[in-house]
C-alpha cells in the first residue's frame, strides 16, 4: 500500500497526468455540446426521437477508445524510464522491497488511472447529457451501419448498466496498452522512447489488420477489438464475441505484465 500512496504522489506531481484528463474531459463537453448545438447530427432525433441524456456518455466512449491509450502510454511510458533517468531508480531498488512488489505497485497505479481517466469522464459527459436532454430510456439502432434497419429501446437503468460494462471494457482496452508501455519502460532509458515504440506497435497492427493476406491473424491482434465495447449497444449482446475480445486483450495485458516483471527483476541497474 506504500508503494501505491508513493506512486499516486508522483503522478500528481506530473502535469501530463492534468493534460490528458484536460484532452478526454474536454472532447466530452465538446461532443455534448455539439450534439445539443446541432442534433440533426445524431440520426435519432433527425429521425424525431427524442434524446435520452446518456447519448452523450455514450458517444464519448469512441474518443475515450481512441485517445484514451495514448493518455495511459505516456504515463506507464515513464514510469520506471523516467525515473532511471532521473537516478531515483536505482536509489529505489537499493531498499529492501522485492522488486517484483515495485513494479506491482507501478502496474496498480495504472489500473487506477485507466479507470479513473474513463469513469470520470463518462460521469462528468453523463451529468452534461441530462442537463441538456434529461433522463428517460434510449432509443437505438438495430444495426448501427444501417438505420433503415429499425430501432429498440433500452431502459435507464439498463441503458446505465451497459454504459458501465462498456466503461470498463474501454478500460481494459486501455489498460492492455499502459501495460505493453509499462513492458518496454523496464528496460528502456528514455521516457518518450517507450510511448513512442508502443504508438508504432499501434498504427503497425492497424495496418496488418487492413491488409488482406493477413485478414487470418486480424482477429489476434489487438486493435481488432477497438470496438469490442460496441457490442455491449446491440439489441441482442454477442457473449462468444465480446469474452473472445477480452481474451485476445488480456493475452497482450497479462502477456506484457508477466515479461515486463522478468525484464525488470533481471535488468542490472547502473545508472
Amino acid at each position: 500500500m506504500n508503494i501505491l500512496s508513493s506512486e499516486i504522489q508522483k503522478i500528481r506531481a506530473n502535469y501530463r497526468t492534468y493534460g490528458g484528463l484536460i484532452v478526454l474531459w474536454g472532447l466530452g463537453i465538446l461532443i455534448g455540446i455539439n450534439v445539443w448545438y446541432n442534433p440533426s447530427l445524431l440520426p435519432l432525433k433527425h429521425l424525431g426521437f427524442r434524446l435520452s441524456g446518456l447519448y452523450i456518455p455514450g458517444l464519448t466512449l469512441y474518443p475515450l477508445a481512441v485517445v484514451g491509450p495514448v493518455v495511459a502510454v505516456l504515463i506507464a511510458g515513464e514510469s520506471i524510464a523516467g525515473e532511471r533517468i532521473k537516478g531515483t531508480l536505482r536509489m529505489i531498488l537499493t531498499r529492501p522491497i522485492p522488486r517484483t512488489r515495485i513494479y506491482l505497485g507501478k502496474l496498480s497505479l495504472i489500473i487506477l488511472y485507466s479507470l479513473f481517466i474513463v469513469f470520470s469522464t463518462l460521469l462528468i459527459t453523463s451529468f452534461l447529457g441530462f442537463f441538456l436532454f434529461g433522463g428517460g430510456s434510449v432509443v437505438l439502432p438495430v444495426d448501427f451501419n444501417n438505420i433503415s434497419s429499425g430501432f429498440f429501446t433500452l431502459s435507464i437503468q439498463e441503458a446505465i448498466l451497459r454504459l458501465i460494462l462498456a466503461g470498463l471494457s474501454v478500460s481494459f482496452y486501455i489498460l492492455a496498452y499502459a501495460s505493453i508501455a509499462l513492458c518496454l519502460s523496464s528496460f528502456m532509458s528514455h521516457s518518450l522512447a517507450s510511448p513512442i515504440f508502443t504508438l508504432i506497435f499501434t498504427a503497425a497492427s492497424t495496418v496488418i489488420q487492413n491488409l488482406e493476406v493477413f485478414k487470418p491473424i486480424s482477429p489476434f491482434l489487438i486493435t481488432h477489438h477497438l470496438l469490442s465495447w460496441q457490442n455491449l449497444m446491440a439489441q441482442s449482446i454477442k457473449w462468444n464475441t465480446l469474452f473472445f475480445s477480452y481474451l485476445i486483450v488480456g493475452c497482450y495485458f497479462f502477456g506484457s505484465f508477466l515479461l515486463g516483471i522478468i525484464i525488470f527483476n533481471r535488468k542490472d541497474e547502473t545508472t
